[in-house]
């Protein structure tokens, strides 16, 4: 390199004076070498100082960030592949950090505008960031369920027996350790979907299957019946089977109305007129067992609902608490009338963990003997209107609510 040149040519220049002088050669040897020697030094610094600049400049640029600006050739050749290397360096961080920030922002964007709930945590396991379906389906009693997943767990949960969410725990490496990340993703839909289908198709087969067989029993005994019309046993016998036959019609008969639910035709409703029409009716339901209060909203509760649909909802849920009071003294069902919104608390036995997570799936009953349609009911009806509802015990005050919330946004037909 020429720096080299210059360091070597200003050593050979101070070894000539140094011989000038010993040998006492004539004072011009000694002035020449010595102004020769001073050019070469300066030659020497200033082939040195000119890359110096150049690394200079490049850290001020580094230093504040600012990957836009290059460092301009000098016309050395030292300095110049310095100057050109660090050109190059900028290039190549200017297009990774804007992919980066592209990337950043695209996967922000999908993540806004995903429906499945993402967050995503510090080194502590601390929430620091949430999507807004997150925000939107995830209440603090499920975040709590989440974060004591274990790490790769994923885990379906259902809360209050309404909602059915598939929920995963991950994580990726940031700076060398492991960042959590939860995944949330409703799944209310699809279940029900499945178990409606699969419901219809149990509820055909045996419909199908038990209408033919007691069609043909029903006219066997019409015929024994004629036959043997003067045996009182057998008379009595033949009338005990086709009562059993008949309960037995009405009993698949239940869950063929249940699948012919007709679809709600919502009016516009004021919930306290509605609920104080009612209650004669609820009462009647209670038989004494208990006291049914009604607490009316001060304003007008107005929202679209079919009427006829609503009052077999709230009638079941009331069957239901005076059947979980049952003969408990002191029994009390609450029904709070507030702006799209209705909650009917009882004081009865509650609702058990495992109960809670198999609320309102076919079949499903506290009560032996029961066929499980009474909560079916209700969550297709609710669900028809696209309400929102829950089933719990606070484990505080022991006290049971099933909460309504009505759908705003539901129009009217006329």
């Amino acid at each position: 390199m020429r720096y080299k040149l210059y360091l070597w040519l200003t050593v050979a220049a101070c070894c000539a004076n140094v011989v000038f002088a010993i040998t006492k050669m004539p004072w011009q040897y000694t002035a020449g070498s010595v102004c020769f020697g001073l050019l070469m030094l300066w030659l020497l610094f200033r082939s040195v100082r000119k890359p110096l600049e150049a690394v200079d400049n490049g850290m001020y640029l580094l230093g504040s960030q600012d990957f836009s600006s290059r460092l301009c050739l000098t016309g050395q050749h030292d300095a110049d592949k310095v100057v050109k290397l660090f050109n190059r360096l900028m290039d190549a961080m200017k297009s990774e950090r804007l992919k980066q920030q592209e990337q950043t922002r695209l996967l922000g964007l999908l993540t806004e505008a995903s429906p499945m709930g993402i967050a995503i945590c510090d080194f502590n396991d601390k929430i620091t960031s949430r999507n807004k379906a997150y925000t939107r389906l995830v209440n603090e009693n499920l975040e709590t369920e989440l974060l004591k997943m274990d790490d790769d767990e994923v885990r379906v949960i259902r809360t209050d027996g309404s909602q059915v969410f598939r929920c995963s725990k991950l994580w990726f490496m940031d700076s060398g350790f492991r960042r959590r990340f939860l995944l949330v993703e409703l799944m209310t839909e699809e279940i029900l979907r499945a178990e409606k289908q699969m419901f219809n198709r149990i509820v055909r087969t045996i419909g199908h299957e038990v209408n033919n067989a007691m069609g043909s029993v029903g006219s066997v005994l019409e015929t024994l019946k004629l036959m043997h019309g003067g045996e009182t046993d057998v008379t009595q016998t033949i009338d005990s089977s086709r009562a059993s036959c008949k309960n037995l019609a009405e009993f698949v008969s239940g869950y063929s109305s249940l699948v012919k639910l007709p679809e709600p035709v919502p009016e516009p409703v004021e919930l306290n007129e509605m609920m104080e029409q009612m209650l004669p009716s609820l009462e009647a339901l209670t038989n004494n067992r208990c006291i049914l209060a009604l607490n009316k909203c001060d304003e007008t509760c107005m929202t679209n609902l079919d009427t006829m649909l609503m009052q077999r909802v709230i009638s079941n849920i009331v069957k239901n608490a005076v059947e979980s009071i049952g003969d408990k003294p002191g029994g009390k069902i609450a029904i709070t009338v507030k702006p799209q919104r209705l909650e009917i608390t009882d004081n009865g036995s509650g609702i058990s963990d495992e109960a809670a997570e198999q609320l309102f799936t076919p079949f499903f009953s506290t009560k032996r003997p029961d066929r499980g349609l009474g909560l079916m009911l209700v969550s297709d009806i609710l669900r028809a209107h696209k309400a929102t509802f829950t089933l719990s015990t606070d484990a505080t005050t022991h006290l049971t609510t099933f909460t309504i919330c009505f759908n705003r946004h539901l129009t009217a037909r006329r």
